[in-house]
């Protein structure tokens, strides 16, 4: 009878076998139960579309971006951040306007970190909301690509979304001059210090310089948008004919992408200073030259 092999005894291989697995698939149970409980799945590349959120402060600011809520610590971490800025009295027909963060002057660069004691409330963005249609606007301008690996992977930007926002912005610098454009008329309603004939001059020069900042703010847009040199002439020349059909008075506002925003922000500025400089001409007071005082005439010599 031969020896008995211990390690070859069917239960021992057994236990062992069992062992060698369990340890296996406990390793990652802990490893899944840790992740489930600190990362939202719908935010992982292969399981839903692109969490975008919506970060609301106690002072009433909100920021928009991808957090990162680990749990870990007291503070969240927000990325790709946009947020909004005050708009009252601009042209777009909207109290607010969209901007990306990262343009200040300490041009921070690795996302945001928020403690969570200035948090009022964190709500999810909706995809077809204003706010992300700017976002993917911004986007679809700048070319952005979505990175390979992130755990909330951004949309692939359309350029079908281009279109409703290149068409308020045409608006919003229609509404600049036309504002421009009424306010040098109302200035010529008043009693002015100049003749009628230099404030008719006056007025024909700025209404001029105020179509001057419309065709380059037109201009610039075609460049953000991409247009070659021949399709941007064209489109510049055929849109400056057609926007002086109408004011938008009534059109309702859209929120821009913060490329777009900022061509609008730019020629209204430029609006202002040429009115502002039209309104001083004509408002100045003219102090009138003074006449010259008449030489008197040399006393004839006595002659010999």
């Amino acid at each position: 009878m031969s020896a008995y092999d211990l390690e070859r005894d069917p239960v021992r291989l057994a236990g062992r076998a069992l062992r060698w697995g369990a340890r296996w698939v406990a390793i990652p149970a802990v490893l899944g139960a840790f992740i489930s409980a600190n990362i939202d799945v719908r935010a992982l590349p292969m399981v839903g579309p692109e969490r975008e959120t919506a970060v609301l402060f106690l002072d009433g600011q909100a920021y928009f971006g991808h957090l990162d809520d680990s749990g870990e610590s007291g503070m969240l971490t927000l990325r790709d951040v946009y947020y909004f800025q005050d708009a009252r009295g601009a042209t777009t027909g909207l109290p607010v306007t969209l901007v990306a963060r990262g343009v200040e002057a300490h041009e921070p660069s690795d996302g945001m970190r928020i403690n969570r004691d200035r948090v009022l409330a964190v709500e999810r963005v909706r995809a077809d909301s204003a706010v992300a249609r700017a976002i993917e606007a911004e986007r679809a301008l700048k070319g952005q690509q979505p990175a390979l690996l992130t755990l909330n992977r951004p949309a692939q930007p359309s350029r079908d979304v281009l279109a409703p926002q290149r068409a308020a912005t045409e608006q919003g610098i229609q509404r600049g001059l036309v504002t421009a454009l009424d306010q040098l008329a109302k200035l010529n309603e008043l009693v002015l210090p100049v003749t009628k004939a230099e404030a008719q001059t006056i007025t024909q020069k700025a209404s001029a310089d105020l179509r001057t900042v419309r065709r380059n703010a037109l201009a610039r847009l075609a460049q953000v948008m991409g247009m070659g040199a021949a399709d941007a002439e064209a489109y510049v020349r055929t849109t400056d004919a057609q926007l002086d059909q109408s004011s938008f008075r009534t059109d309702a506002g859209v929120l821009l992408a913060p490329d777009l925003a900022g061509i609008v922000a730019t020629a209204n500025s430029l609006y202002a200073q040429v009115g502002d400089a039209a309104a001083k001409q004509l408002t100045q007071q003219r102090t009138p030259a003074a006449s010259p005082s008449p030489s008197p005439s040399p006393s004839p010599s006595p002659r010999p």
